[in-house]
């Protein structure tokens, strides 16, 4: 970049939090940033841009910001300088074995980052052990659909589409709270005459805009789409979208989910099923847009299956306004998943598994293909290996934008695992919880400090432009990995005399693969944003996505059975939920810290639940399940179930203490953080109430 581009009066970007990926202008004077702009020709938000995003810059100039390594000497993290850093990083991982190092990755970060962070762990450090907290986010969702038809590109078709759907079903997803600027299309639907159910425990900001709440009990999404199956077969209104593999196996399976069923299992009334089985059969552009709620399961790749199935037999997936399609939570959550720091894929969504797709690779990074190592640990394995010789003994981790002691399951166990390791490095420009425990820190940027592209949820690919630079002895975390591979001696592959020769060669890494990025450049996406695939400098982009010929060996889909679950209640047993707030953001390392974004930590708790176990508003209540408690107070709840129990996963020493570390979807590898068997327990009223989330783990 220009030093003219660095100090121009205004800079249009990205906003560093959601997937929405809103574009604005940052106006500068005297070469910082003093205001956001919302731009008007943004594909997405037109204009507009929620309260996380016109809060940023508060990050900016937060007094806690990393501007300098931290080595730990004597217990303390102490100031040093690069050298010492570096040479730290050389001694600690130089004389250990691949297999007993690994990288945590993030997807907040740019896919040039994302791109150099898998080709960081596969070629200087050697390791198998790559994966990153969107193993968390859309990771079932992902494996349902690449398992169906080939490839995942989120929403596969422009956000403006969607007040095309003449029928929206929201199946857990809250995007009132989480993707804000989308409620102008849930009021264009309303507008055009259209309706929307929102399908939740809770009744949220979201479900009060859509009109229609149908609150199933956690864990049962997957079994509703098989119901609403079931009618829709019995109806006549089976009419796939094209040939696919297993469609009468899925088919048959349907017909055990007769309504009184799944009424049953849901803990809803045989009436609720019909009249949402009789909108989706009279609908003519009926869409199904599934968030975090029915994907965060032990089960979430069956549950998700179940609703594309749903979409596929009955004709519309695909279909423009309709279909299915998951709604991608993080900043860069779709390119981070594209683009090699997942365990087991390459860039361009090419599987690390194909023989051809590592040869292809290899010959770009100038390795023998043998040298590329098999898939590794997933997200919750890799942590859970962490000082752990039991479960496969990492010694060191690198973590970078990412907070995993916050956010990932079992965060109590992740917490004495990160602790016991010899070495962990950790890349951030906040001092997270995760970089409080670290044995190095290093000083990383912020999303305005550095240029890249980020993915939106539509698969939209756009750029992010350097405004500033970052403070103090703070550098961009490219070059810091560059540096570090120099450090290990092995630098081949890592010395960009530039940004831009990382990024071009990030674009030619995509050619071939499912996510094709090689049209593009930075001056194609100064002139206008661009779904992939894109596989031309002159040819255009792809809007939508998924249409047949599928990209599958024979062009066909697989529909699979849902293997699904009834979650087994005691009468008056409650189940935990997790789920965001309005004014925080995944681990809250920004959010808990900026002062525009105020917001408390509570349990919310039904009246009638409450009142059974002598709780009031404000009391303080112990949450415990099988792998801890927590302490915060109670927030009366009318609009949630009454077998449920909710509590938001911004703080430390909260919600992930009370999830399980070690059950996983088989396909996905995605913890059960939606529905956790919990009981409340008063605490003792005289109790001062604590600042925030008091925990201690069940030994």
């Amino acid at each position: 970049m220009s030093q003219a581009t660095l100090h121009a009066p205004t800079v249009r970007t990205t906003c560093p939090y959601c997937a929405v990926q809103c574009t604005f202008d940052l106006h500068l004077e005297r070469g910082l940033p003093v205001k956001v702009t919302p731009t008007k020709d943004c594909p997405v938000a037109h204009g507009t841009v929620c309260k996380k995003g016109l809060a940023a810059l508060n990050d900016l100039r937060h007094p806690e910001r990393l501007t300098t390594p931290l080595l730990r000497k004597g217990g303390e993290l102490t100031p040093v300088g690069w050298d010492e850093a570096l040479a730290y990083v050389r001694d600690a991982l130089g004389n250990l074995p691949p297999e007993r190092i690994g990288v945590f990755g993030s997807g907040s970060l740019t896919n040039e980052k994302t791109y150099l962070l898998g080709k960081f762990a596969r070629v200087a450090l050697r390791t198998p052990h790559i994966d990153y907290n969107g193993r968390y986010c859309m990771a079932s969702a992902s494996t349902a659909l690449n398992r169906t038809v080939g490839y995942d590109r989120g929403l596969g078709f422009p956000a403006d589409d969607l007040i095309r759907s003449d029928l929206l079903l929201l199946v857990g997803a809250n995007v009132a709270e989480t993707l804000p600027p989308l409620m102008q299309y849930l009021k264009g639907i309303k507008d055009r005459g259209g309706t929307i159910y929102a399908i939740d425990p809770r009744a949220t900001t979201t479900s009060k805009v859509a009109g229609r709440h149908l609150a199933p009990r956690p864990g049962t999404d997957g079994i509703l789409a098989l119901g609403l199956l079931h009618l829709m077969k019995q109806w006549g209104r089976i009419r796939p979208t094209a040939p696919a593999h297993g469609m009468a196996q899925v088919l048959a399976h349907a017909d055990d989910y007769h309504p009184a069923r799944v009424a049953h299992d849901c803990g809803l009334t045989e009436e609720d099923i019909f009249t949402l089985g009789r909108a989706y059969a009279e609908a003519r552009t009926p869409l199904i847009l599934t968030g975090r709620g029915p994907e965060q399961h032990t089960q979430g790749t069956d549950t998700v299956q179940a609703w594309l199935n749903l979409a596929f037999l009955t004709g519309h997936f695909g279909k423009v306004g309709g279909g299915y399609a998951p709604l991608t939570g993080q900043g860069n959550g779709q390119g981070g998943r594209e683009h090699g720091q997942k365990n087991d894929q390459l860039p361009g969504a090419r599987s690390l598994r194909d023989p051809r797709h590592r040869a292809e690779i290899a010959a770009l990074w100038d390795v023998p293909a043998e040298a590329l190592p098999q898939p590794g640990h997933s997200a919750q394995e890799l942590l859970n290996a962490c000082g752990n010789p039991a479960e496969g003994g990492l010694d060191a981790l690198i973590v970078i934008g990412s907070n995993p002691v916050v956010s990932a399951a079992g965060a109590g166990q992740v917490t004495q695992n990160l602790k016991a390791l010899k070495h962990l490095i950790v890349i951030d420009f906040l001092p997270s919880e995760t970089a409080q425990l670290a044995t190095l820190v290093l000083p990383g940027s912020m999303w305005c400090e550095e240029d890249g592209t980020t993915t939106n949820l539509e698969g939209r690919v756009q750029r992010r432009r350097r405004a500033v630079t970052p403070p103090g002895a703070a550098r961009e975390d490219w070059r810091i990995l560059c540096d570090l591979a120099a450090a290990l001696g092995r630098p081949h592959g890592f010395e960009y005399p530039d940004f831009r020769a990382l990024q071009d060669e990030f674009f030619r890494a995509t050619r071939g693969g499912k996510a094709d990025y090689s049209g593009l450049s930075a001056d194609r996406l100064d002139r206008a944003t661009a779904q992939w695939p894109v596989k031309s400098a002159t040819g255009p982009d792809t809007p939508y996505a998924y249409a047949p010929p599928f990209f599958t060996p024979d062009g066909l889909a697989t529909l699979h059975v849902p293997q699904l679950r009834a979650p087994t209640l005691a009468p008056r047993a409650l189940h935990l939920t997790t789920g965001r707030l309005g004014n925080q953001y995944q681990s809250g390392t920004q959010t808990r810290r900026n002062p525009a974004l105020k917001a408390e930590q509570t349990v919310q708790i039904h009246p009638d639940t409450a009142r059974e176990h002598g709780l009031g508003a404000g009391d303080l209540v112990t949450l415990r399940t099988a792998h801890g408690q927590a302490t915060a107070p109670v927030a009366l709840t009318p609009g949630l179930r009454r077998d449920t129990v909710f509590i938001s996963f911004h703080w430390p020493e909260s919600a992930n203490l009370l999830t399980d570390p070690h059950a996983l979807d088989p396909h996905s590898r995605m913890p059960g953080f939606k529905a956790t068997p919990v009981t409340l327990h008063p605490a003792h009223l005289s109790l001062p109430l604590p600042t925030r989330p008091t925990l201690s783990p069940v030994s």
